[in-house]
């Protein structure tokens, strides 16, 4: 796996554009985890609990470190704007 570099090593463009890039994945991520979640409500009403019940929470920590990332991202931006 790809280590990834410190966020105090990199530029304040490089931090705004990770930050960017961070905010949509875990948007589209949280879009269709909220999309799987009603797929699987119906499909629990009409067949009985199945597989599709339970896959939105096996995604929701991806939803949790990405929100974790993009708040150390913001701290850092904002400690060096001053």
């Amino acid at each position: 796996m790809r280590k990834e570099p410190e966020l105090s090593s990199l530029t304040i463009e490089q931090l705004e554009k990770r930050a960017k890039t961070t905010k949509l994945a875990t948007g589209l991520l949280l879009g269709i985890i909220i999309l799987q979640f009603a797929i699987g409500t119906y499909l629990t009403i009409e067949q009985g609990f199945n597989v599709f019940t339970v896959i939105p929470l096996a995604f929701l920590p991806m939803v949790i470190v990405n929100y974790a990332n993009l708040k150390k991202i913001k701290e850092e931006i904002a400690k060096r704007n001053g």
